[in-house]
């Protein structure tokens, strides 16, 4: 191998080992597994490929007729792998266009999806994230089967 080949296969493997094609994973938590935890439905995200834009989705199985009202409020805690924390509430619609649903059975059974977030690997640290997700009222989260966050690798090439 010559000298001058060097550099093209270097950027060679750095193409193979990128993220060629979108990655990603789909995390759920019981209720059940949840209520033995506090309440608390938590994930961990891998997130080590820093040539990908990491989208993450929030979802939930559902009682209808156990909700009062429109939308669920969550709150979702956040520490990066560093341990830098974040704390923030969700307001989510039911019955909104922009939440995938699919209702179950004798229509009182119902899965959401609601897109929550992406990650730039330019502003946000790579490694392993966590998360936990906790309904803000005790009565809405008898509602919940189950909680589950989904999150994919985009190759940033695809966008551009």
């Amino acid at each position: 191998m010559t000298r001058s080949s060097l550099p093209f296969l270097v950027l060679l493997l750095l193409t193979l080992a990128s993220c060629a094609k979108p990655t990603g994973d789909y995390l759920f938590m019981s209720a059940q597994t949840a209520g033995e935890r506090g309440g608390h439905y938590e994930f961990q995200l891998r997130m080590d490929d820093s040539t990908c834009r990491y989208d993450a989705f929030l979802a939930a199985r559902v009682v209808t007729s156990r909700i009062p009202g429109s939308s669920l409020s969550l709150d979702i805690r956040t520490v990066s792998p560093s341990g830098e924390t974040a704390i923030e509430r969700l307001q989510l619609p039911l019955g909104d266009p922009s939440a995938a649903q699919i209702t179950l059975g004798s229509g009182s059974q119902a899965d959401y999806q609601w897109p929550w977030r992406s990650f730039n690997p330019t502003s946000a640290e790579s490694g392993l994230w966590q998360v936990s997700v906790t309904p803000t009222d005790p009565e809405t989260a008898a509602a919940f089967y189950g909680i589950g966050l989904s999150y994919k690798g985009t190759p940033w090439a695809k966008e551009n």
